[in-house]
């Protein structure tokens, strides 16, 4: 379905919206934590529930817009976990430090383990950040050789099967074991997971909420991190042959409640300047499930418009080959699922590295065991020339609520006279 002339190009008003959204806000109760975060503290989202993983609606669906079209927010975007001690049953991936004890015999490891001895303690560990003239771990990781960070043992993991092969192995997968999701749906591909899934930040502590969903939420709220998507040749929510996604960036900055839930209906602008991106999907519904065709994905989180800050530029990249979406559309009109595809490997760490020492020495990060076992995991984007797989699986969970989005598709030039 495509947009009429009569609509095309128009921003409806207020009350338009209001009819075409009429469902209402579900609020979670906000969850305190002790970061020091730009914004109002705000809930993160409960874990995925099956059908926003690929089950079939069973729940009724509003009928769509008269003239197709649905925009959304996205309000929670963030790595999943399968919580549980089994995931990770050597305990949490190391942090610099206590990698560093780690690699004592147990004697001078109890002595510099005393509170009399922790300047000392202090002084070595940090050591193992720095290298010949002037290299630390997060900026130079290649020059450093360390031991492979500790990855989850489980075999359940969230995601979706990108190379398609249902758990049997295939000819670009590098050879690594496919995951089973938590409802049995077997070739989950996400070895992102694997490698990252046992650090204290994705994983959290004792069921609270962990670093990552936390400090997503917030460079969400802060705009830094606004993600938007526009649908286009809505028939029906349940099944659609034909809908076209349009998935990207906007500096526009949300709105929220008190307790730092999104407000339905703002307006946001997708952007197309540096750097951030406009990525146009092929879609279609299938029993309330909206899922988009492989196809590469670009996204950027930024700095510097939190108010508080100051620091411009990029903070990461988000670049998905074979990427897809898969979400849910929900009675009360929001988009719950996940975005997957295959990440290159050095994305995963560019924001410590852009950190530098302060990541390794500050939040204890080593990014060069992080790149190793990125790499030793690898499992898509195979080097003809090489063999070597230089991209990772990976799945972020997604939900969205609805809103108003303007489309700013990029300019075409027009030939000269």
């Amino acid at each position: 379905m495509k947009e009429s002339d009569s609509t095309k190009g128009k921003r409806p008003d207020v009350a338009e919206r209001s009819s075409r959204f009429p469902w209402r806000t579900c609020s979670l109760a906000a969850i305190a934590c002790g970061l020091a975060l730009v914004g109002p503290i705000a809930s993160v989202p409960t874990p995925l529930a099956a059908p926003a993983i690929g089950e079939e609606a069973t729940r009724a669906l509003p009928e769509p817009p008269a003239d197709g079209v649905m925009s959304f927010v996205v309000d929670d975007f963030v790595q999943p976990i399968v919580p549980g001690t089994e995931s990770c049953p050597d305990g949490p991936a190391l942090k610099l430090r206590d990698a560093y004890l780690h690699g004592l015999d147990p004697a001078e490891r109890a002595r510099l383990s005393r509170k009399e001895n922790e300047k000392e303690l202090t002084r070595l560990w940090q050591q193992t950040a720095f290298g010949e003239n002037g290299t630390n771990i997060c900026s130079q990781p290649d020059m450093f050789d360390r031991p492979l960070l500790r990855t989850v043992e489980s075999d359940l993991a969230w995601g979706l099967d990108l190379d398609g092969d249902g758990g049997k192995g295939g000819a670009n997968d590098c050879g690594q074991q496919d995951f089973v999701s938590p409802h049995g749906k077997r070739g989950i591909d996400n070895q992102e997971y694997r490698v990252m899934g046992c650090k204290p930040e994705w994983r959290g502590v004792d069921g609270m909420p962990s670093d990552q969903a936390v400090g997503m939420r917030q460079f969400h709220v802060s705009g830094e991190w606004t993600q938007v998507l526009l649908l286009r040749g809505v028939d029906s929510l349940e099944n659609d042959d034909e809908v076209e996604v349009i998935y990207g960036n906007t500096p526009d900055r949300p709105f929220v409640d008190t307790q730092g839930q999104f407000l339905h209906g703002g307006t946001f602008t997708i952007s197309t300047e540096p750097p951030r991106h406009r990525n146009v999907l092929k879609g279609r519904i299938t029993n309330g499930v909206l899922t988009t065709e492989p196809t590469e994905i670009k996204l950027t989180q930024t700095w510097g418009q939190g108010g508080a800050r100051d620091i411009r530029g990029n903070r990461a990249i988000w670049h998905y080959y074979e990427g897809r979406l898969r979400l849910e559309f929900q009675p009360d009109g929001t988009l719950k699922g996940l975005l997957a595809g295959y990440r290159p490997l050095f994305d995963l760490i560019i924001s410590p590295s852009l950190g530098g020492p302060g990541s390794a020495l500050v939040a204890g990060i080593d990014c060069a065991a992080e790149l190793k076992t990125l790499r030793k995991f690898a499992d898509g984007l195979r080097n003809e020339k090489t063999g070597k797989c230089e991209g990772i699986s990976s799945a972020s969970r997604i939900s969205a609520v609805p809103a108003f989005v303007n489309d700013a598709p990029p300019h075409r030039k027009t030939a000269s006279r």
